[in-house]
């Protein structure tokens, strides 16, 4: 039998993935053990442990990956906002900060940066990777993060600045910052690394169709720590800077509804609702499509978050029929599935999907959907003849 071999390059790309898996699935781990800290009722502390038990699972498989000898040796249309890329990641990273007693600051412009969806990926590795060194390699002072955007009409890139007061780079080890699997001395004396962290950003940098550097001590704005620069250039809409918000970062809570959640695994199910609970929304939950089919036929319920792949009725038979019976014409279906990219949308919107959201999920993403779900929700509320 002949050994099937990897194509060129493809075994740096997944080193590199699993290594930056890990950084979010720590931030995630840390959030998580803070949160236990402010004492937990029961369920909640139920519900942590679900949670934390998940993490350690991914960050040990992320961990096989790093460690595989076979890996180590060789080393995805729309659009997203550059602002809201930032900003989450920085969220992502605050805690970890904050553990440190580290001064931590988020800087975005309230501007809309539009970028394309395939780019929001890589941004978030780069910046993830950026700032999870600058919180490892700074004991005392602070991280900071900002996003700039062109003075005029006229600029054409956008510009991302982090700064540290760590201890910085030493000027003789500055021309292999960037190589894979090098690591500076202050980063071996102080941390365990695989030395792919930096050079995987400029990878994914190139991939984004950004630039990335290290910014000489005569342009850094301290005297002390690193300042990286990550230049992206903009379409010519997103360099106009036209003013905007994140709709789901102010949406209000879509307190009072009541959703059922459809998935056959449970753990998912318990999540959902528990993320749900924190937005007041009471939910019932179904670990099947023929459960749920008869839930909504005796229930009443503003919204139905409905996993695509089950066994038995899958999310699409699941949905046909919900809509074929009476109770089920008019309440929001939402699609939740980890293959958004294979969706067919023509079928879902035939099937009577209102809206889809992937995983992982997102709870701006399920703001904004369930803030529809209360929209439609209070519109069915008026009585019949009242101006819309």
């Amino acid at each position: 039998m002949t050994e099937r071999k990897m194509p060129a390059g493809m075994t740096e790309r997944l080193a590199l993935l699993a290594h930056d898996l890990r950084t979010p699935l720590a931030a995630m781990k840390l959030t998580a053990e803070l949160i236990a800290r402010d004492g937990l009722t029961e369920l909640q502390a139920e519900r942590l442990e679900i949670l934390v038990r998940s993490i350690d699972a991914l960050d040990d498989m992320a961990g096989e990956l790093v460690r595989d000898p076979a890996l180590s040796a060789g080393i995805s249309a729309g659009a997203s906002d550059f602002g809201v890329i930032v900003s989450e990641t920085g969220g992502l990273l605050q805690a970890a900060a904050a553990a440190k007693g580290l001064g931590f600051s988020v800087t975005v412009p309230d501007a809309a940066v539009p970028v394309d969806a395939a780019k929001a990926a890589p941004l978030r590795r780069i910046i993830g990777a950026l700032l999870d060194n600058a919180i490892k390699y700074t004991d005392a002072g602070r991280v900071a993060i900002r996003l700039e955007l062109p003075a005029s009409r006229e600029g054409s890139e956008a510009r991302v600045i982090i700064t540290d007061t760590g201890p910085g780079i030493d000027p003789a080890e500055r021309e292999q910052l960037f190589r894979p699997f090098v690591r500076g001395k202050t980063g071996r004396a102080k941390t365990g690394g695989s030395g792919l962290g930096l050079w995987g950003a400029v990878q994914l940098s190139s991939e984004a169709g950004a630039s990335l550097r290290l910014m000489p001590e005569t342009e850094a704005e301290t005297g002390t720590g690193c300042q990286f620069e990550l230049t992206l250039p903009l379409t010519p809409a997103a360099a106009t800077g036209v003013a905007g918000s994140d709709a789901a970062a102010n949406a209000e809570p879509a307190a009072g509804l009541h959703v059922l959640i459809v998935d056959d695994n449970d753990t998912n199910r318990r999540l959902l609702a528990a993320l749900l609970e924190s937005f007041s929304i009471t939910s019932d939950q179904a670990e099947s499509g023929e459960e749920a089919v008869r839930m909504v036929a005796e229930g009443r319920f503003d919204a139905v978050l409905l996993d695509l792949h089950m066994p038995g009725l899958d999310g699409m038979e699941t949905a046909e029929a919900i809509r074929s019976g009476a109770a089920g014409q008019d309440v929001p279906l939402i699609a939740v599935t980890a293959a958004a990219e294979t969706a067919d949308e023509k079928r879902m919107r035939a099937a009577g999907f209102a809206d889809m959201i992937a995983k992982p999920l997102s709870p701006a993403k399920l703001f904004t959907v369930l803030e529809h779900a209360k929209q439609f929700h209070q519109k069915r509320q008026e009585p019949e003849g009242a101006s819309v």
